[in-house]
């Protein structure tokens, strides 16, 4: 559990924050508390909360209470930091085994007008940032991230509009906001993202002019000018040194970037790549439980998720194929199951031989696999049905010529006269049809009937 806290509060960095049992006891701690509250983890861990800050621990438990999540400011406290008073906004986000992360700004106190209107602008970015650490720790796709990105750099910079580009090296494409200078870009221009990618750090343009030499060689202050942009500022989102892609506000009059925009826009990049960091991981790890591993094919839940997407063109029907291999029984009866996975590893990779790039393939369950195939219509399902068949029928390298395979293959197809036929519908009577099949002897493909909502037999070997 520490390690998995742990991951959760790096999440959230730069700002001093702590993890907190039930109890509000400290059980996690960052540096940057650590150097707040002049005190090292080890002494943290074990202290309440409202001690570390200063604060009473009723009005602590209130504030957390709350669920605001714009943060909640407790009453000024002295701390070790410089010996200040400061008032503190804090926010929290439940996670699991009942803790809770809390982090929190000290908005220090300022003096002076000159040096208290700084402390605000600083301040009300640090509450920006901090929202947004934990909103960015709750987002669940690449897409929410890239939406909560782009309103939250454009209301940081009070941009006109912000655009945020996320994916492969290389092959960034806009996910969220507005790019306003997409409709001018050159066709043979680099493209916008990966420009700042390839630089590697945050770029200001104050003006159009600035822009030639920022990048020199592709006419950009005429861009800017064609799309009404006088100042932009954007920053690549790097983690690790695995690229992501980037964001850029734009502005369509003269900006000028105070020294604080190029930390902010650095840390929103920062803050956005260790989400895409976890992201993409959880996507892998889906992705890898969605895969069978003895086959490598998708399984089940991933097949039914793809074919829930499945699309077909207005020339084009889907056509579903239940396969379940004759004799497979005897095989691990008799050779082991050792033998059995070597022998539907390789049906997957026949199969998967037979079938079209665009076709959507599956280990369904024991010796059962399924397709979804986009076809012209049920002649050209059952040519695809029978290929199978005759694929699967060739001997296997090894096996006992009395312990031959084929295949029972059962026809579903949603055409014209189907209509309003589900996707589960037309799984269950190519399911159908594939039994039929097998009571019929096997080695041979059923085609099921919508109209009669029977199974008749298509071709026979």
């Amino acid at each position: 559990m520490k390690a998995a806290l742990r991951d959760e509060v790096a999440r959230m960095q730069p700002f001093p924050r702590a993890v907190i049992d039930r109890s509000r006891v400290v059980v996690d701690a960052n540096i940057a508390l650590e150097v707040w509250a002049s005190r090292p983890t080890g002494t943290l861990v074990g202290m309440t909360l409202a001690e570390v800050l200063g604060v009473d621990d009723d009005e602590l438990a209130a504030a957390l209470a709350t669920g605001n999540p714009g943060g909640v400011r407790l009453p000024s406290t002295t701390h070790s930091y410089q010996e200040t008073r400061s008032s503190i906004v804090i926010r929290a986000v439940r996670i699991s085994e009942g803790h809770t992360i809390v982090a929190f700004d000290p908005e220090l106190a300022a003096v002076g007008d000159q040096t208290r209107a700084l402390g605000l602008r600083e301040s009300e970015r640090l509450q920006l940032l901090l929202s947004a650490s934990v909103a960015f720790a709750n987002t669940r796709s690449e897409e929410e991230l890239g939406e909560l990105l782009s309103e939250t750099a454009r209301r940081a910079f009070n941009a006109n509009a912000c655009s945020v580009h996320t994916g492969e090296e290389g092959t960034y494409a806009l996910v969220a906001g507005e790019n306003m200078l997409a409709g001018v870009w050159p066709d043979d221009a680099p493209p916008r993202a990966g420009l700042t990618v390839q630089l590697g750090h945050v770029v200001t343009i104050e003006t159009p002019e600035d822009a030639d030499t920022v990048v020199p060689g592709i006419g950009l202050s005429d861009i800017f000018r064609r799309a009404g942009v006088c100042s932009v500022i954007g920053a690549p989102i790097i983690e690790d040194g695995t690229p992501f892609g980037a964001f850029a506000c734009y502005f369509d009059q003269h900006r000028t970037f105070d020294d604080q925009a190029v930390p902010l826009a650095e840390a929103l990049a920062q803050l956005a790549g260790q989400v895409l960091v976890r992201l993409r991981l959880e996507a892998r790890l889906r992705r890898a439980a969605m895969l069978d591993e003895v086959t490598g094919l998708p399984n089940r839940r991933l097949f039914d998720e793809n074919l829930q997407q499945t699309q077909p063109a207005l020339t084009e029907q889907i056509a579903v194929l239940f396969v379940d291999l004759d004799g497979f029984k005897a095989i691990n009866d008799t050779l082991g199951h050792s033998t059995g996975d070597a022998v539907l590893k390789e049906v997957a990779e026949r199969l998967t031989n037979v079938f079209r790039h665009e076709d959507t393939i599956a280990r369904y369950g024991g010796d059962e696999f399924i397709a979804a195939l986009h076809v012209a219509d049920t002649s050209d399902a059952i040519e695809l049905a029978d290929r199978a068949r005759a694929a699967i029928a060739r001997p296997f390298r090894g096996l006992p010529r009395e312990l031959d395979i084929t295949a029972s293959v059962g026809i579903a197809v949603a055409d014209a006269d189907a209509a309003g036929t589900t996707i589960d519908q037309l799984i269950r009577a190519a399911d159908q049809a594939m039994y039929a099949a097998k009571r019929d002897g096997g080695d041979r493909a059923i085609v099921f009937d919508a109209r009669s909502r029977t199974a008749m037999e298509a071709t026979e070997r």
